[in-house]
C-alpha cells in the first residue's frame, strides 16, 4: 500500500499510526524540509518526495502525481490525502 500526503499533518498522522514503516509514503514537494526527509530515511522509512508542490485542488496535478506513483508501484493500492 502507498500513502500520498500533501500536508505535514498527513505525514505526522502516518508516523503517529506507524504506517510509514510498513507502507511506502510519497509526499508533495514543499511539505517536508530536507532535514526531515533525511531523518525519515535514516530511521528506515523509504519516503519519496516530489520535487514540486502537488496541489490537491488541481485535478491535473493530482492525476499526474498519482500516475507517477502508479508507475513506481503498479500493483499497490494508493491512499491519498484529500482536503
Amino acid at each position: 500500500m502507498v500513502f500520498f500526503a500533501v500536508s505535514k499533518a498527513a505525514v505526522s498522522k502516518l508516523l503517529h499510526i506507524s504506517l510509514a514503516h510498513t507502507h511506502h509514503p510519497w509526499v508533495s514537494g514543499g511539505v517536508l524540509e530536507q532535514r526531515e526527509t533525511d531523518e525519515l530515511r535514516a530511521s528506515g522509512i523509504s519516503v519519496s518526495v516530489f520535487n514540486h508542490k502537488v496541489d490537491p485542488d488541481n485535478v491535473d496535478t493530482m492525476t499526474h502525481a498519482l500516475d507517477v506513483i502508479r508507475e513506481h508501484h503498479p500493483s499497490e493500492v494508493i491512499w491519498s490525502e484529500i482536503r
